[in-house]
């Protein structure tokens, strides 16, 4: 036998959440957590998660398969009889050799104490790959330890010759026992069983049957590989983030042969900020070209569209920004490759939907009700229309502190999806005609009185000005930043010197930006609900589209600021709004 010094480490543990978790190098998909004296209901255990397996005791009531759940309970404590059921360690090895896919899915193993049965139990699960192996060379060395270990836990010492091994064997095989147990018998003589770390010790006796079972040569080739992160693609389908000292395609057989088909995309870390990726399922409907988009918009570190560096590449291989690689961790990574690869099921765009519609409202509705309440405190008497005109600064200040706290709690560090970056190309420029007569008719953000007076410049009247320069933040930032934001990840956009169509995070936020135009600005306007509303929301689309094709709210502000200037300089020559409804023939608005 080979000093277990000589194998390589395979079991560590690691903190997921709140929980710490032991895994096995070679088992990617299987994590163990034990928690001393826990014990989950019968009917609980019955409506555990898919891919559950409890051992010995950590569930109530008798064992069970469910393999239509895929939740298993390997018990022979409770609910059994017994002198005729298989004991933890003899079920996890039938179940093995019976097939149980340990690779089409996560699993996670409950214990509740690791007595040996348990943990012969944990190694036999989290070895199930060798286990299954056509050389029958390791199964050999195994089983006898499993049968007669099963042996003594079920019936006691004294009925070892039921294991039916010749007496030198069974003597032979009882020292290896007696040898792995060392640990755990003197542990509870000294009274320190209840105070051990059961992870720590778990791993410890992994190693020791490790020691006993392996030699040196059934770990020559095998690839170190690292998980760092994963998630899932699609059905079946997984990215994985690892590194090691080979290259992706070295690296590529090796995670083959720990998730089979199960693996879709591979990427390898070469250093702390630079990855390769590759995406190995070739028949997958989505390509990396989806991957390096959604990669770009949530990396800060990216350039823009016109810029080298980003995430780019071909279909099936590519990388991070080459000259500062990435910002994003190991878990983002493989989240975003997930949200790219998963096609967004009808469910999730109505969430997002009614998401956009609940914070707009909250931001608009809060925003006019405080503006109302406080004109009303001030002037029981006034209107409604009075209030406005004389609260017009604190309805744009909380406009303002409304949508920009949102928007920064959604930004969670992906400001260029949210548009707060520098515009990439001119061909937003295209959108000026549209925006600019929307704006006119009165689908900008702006009062009329005071602050579009001729004389507000010449009076210095710099609370006027702020306010004018406030409407339009408070509304590009709700409506083209955060309401776009939140439904571009859900629904395809344009992106520059792409083609051109109105997606519809452009159409669901520009009426969403028609419709709260009404309420507070339409006292203002003498072209009537219905110029007002077409005319908001033709500004809206093309203040929307400009966002898109460049990238960036910094467009959609200098289309508003533009609007609120041109209104500036005409007001007191002539009625816009109503000239627009004579000039286009609009009686019915």
């Amino acid at each position: 036998m080979e000093p277990a010094g000589a194998l390589p480490n395979r079991y560590l543990i690691r903190r997921k959440g709140e929980a710490r978790e032991l895994v096995c190098s070679e088992s990617p998909t299987i994590a163990v957590r034990i928690e001393r004296g826990t014990t989950t209901p019968s009917g609980t255990a019955h409506k555990a998660p898919s891919g559950t397996i409890y051992l010995d005791g950590a569930a109530e009531g008798a064992p069970f398969l469910d393999a239509e759940k895929a939740v298993y309970n390997l018990n022979h404590h409770e609910g059994c009889v017994r002198s005729f059921t298989l004991a933890t360690c003899e079920q996890a090895l039938v179940l093995i050799r019976k097939g149980l896919d340990l690779q089409g899915r996560d699993w996670t193993i409950h214990a509740n104490d690791p007595d040996f049965d348990t943990v012969l139990a944990i190694w036999l699960l989290l070895n199930h790959l060798r286990l299954n192996d056509p050389d029958d060379e390791i199964r050999r060395k195994v089983i006898p330890l499993v049968r007669l270990e099963g042996i003594i836990d079920a019936h006691g010492l004294d009925m070892q010759e039921l294991c039916g091994f010749p007496l030198e064997a069974q003597e032979s095989v009882f020292a290896d026992l007696e040898n792995l147990r060392g640990k755990e018998v003197a542990l509870k003589k000294e009274g320190k069983w209840d105070t051990i770390d059961l992870l720590q010790y778990t791993a410890g006796v992994l190693r020791s049957i490790d020691g006993m079972i392996y030699s040196p040569h059934h770990f020559l080739g095998v690839v170190k590989v690292e998980e760092l992160a994963r998630a899932e693609i699609g059905e079946k389908k997984l990215a994985i983030v690892c590194r090691a000292g080979l290259g992706i395609y070295e690296v590529e057989p090796h995670l083959r042969r720990l998730h089979g088909k199960r693996l879709g995309v591979i990427i390898l870390q070469k250093n702390s900020n630079t990855y390769t990726l590759r995406q190995v399922d070739t028949f997958h409907p989505v390509t990396l070209e989806r991957a390096y988009e959604w990669l770009n918009l949530i990396d800060p570190t990216a350039g823009s569209r016109r810029s080298d560096n980003r995430w780019s590449g071909s279909e099936e291989i590519g990388g991070s920004p080459r000259a500062t690689g990435t910002s994003l961790s190991p878990q983002q990574i493989a989240d975003a490759l997930a949200w790219a690869y998963r096609k967004p099921t009808a469910g999730q765009r109505l969430r997002a939907l009614a998401l956009v519609v609940l914070g707009t409202t909250v931001v608009m509705l809060g925003a006019i009700l405080a503006t109302y309440v406080l004109g009303k405190l001030g002037d029981p008497a006034g209107s409604i229309k009075g209030y406005f005109r004389s609260q017009a600064g604190i309805y744009a200040g909380l406009l303002s502190a409304l949508s920009g706290g949102l928007t920064l709690a959604a930004v969670r560090g992906r400001p260029k999806l949210f548009g707060l970056c520098l515009p990439v190309g001119f061909d937003w420029l295209a959108l000026f005609p549209g925006a600019l007569l929307g704006g006119l008719a009165g689908g900008a953000w702006i009062f009329a009185d005071p602050v579009t007076s001729s004389q507000t410049f010449l009076k210095h009247h710099w609370s006027d000005l702020a306010i004018a320069i406030g409407f339009p933040i408070a509304a590009e930032v709700l409506f083209r930043g955060l309401a776009h934001g939140a439904l571009a990840q859900r629904f395809p956009t344009q992106h520059c010197d792409g083609r051109w169509f109105l997606s519809w995070p452009v159409l669901i936020s520009s009426t969403l930006y028609a419709l709260w135009c009404l309420p507070p600005f339409l006292p203002f306007f003498s072209g009537g609900l219905g110029v007002t509303f077409a005319a908001a929301l033709l500004f809206g689309i093309s203040s929307g589209m400009a966002r898109e094709r460049s990238e960036s709210l910094l467009p959609c502000l200098i289309l508003h600021w533009s609007c609120l200037v041109m209104l500036l300089v005409t007001r007191p020559f002539v009625d816009m709004p109503e000239l627009i409804k004579k000039v286009l023939h609009l009686p019915f608005l």
